[in-house]
């Protein structure tokens, strides 16, 4: 596992990104680490979705419950 959590923004333009990489590299975790990957708009537009067969015991289950804090 390389993330926890993955985590996405998107930005509009080049000065917009390197303000949010400034910002990120001001609130580095002291343990850890965090990985910045960078995609045009181009890029993402040829992401392709791959999606196998679902088995019998990985199909989603339904809770419903509520929980009042």
């Amino acid at each position: 596992m390389v993330q926890y959590s993955v985590y996405a923004r998107v930005c509009n333009g080049s000065d917009s990104v390197e303000k949010h990489k400034l910002r990120l590299k001001g609130n580095l975790p002291k343990n850890g680490s965090v990985r910045l990957l960078v995609l045009t708009e181009k890029q993402y537009e040829s992401m392709e979705i791959l999606v196998g067969k679902l088995q019998e015991e990985e199909k989603p289950f339904i809770c419903e419950q509520l929980s009042i804090f």
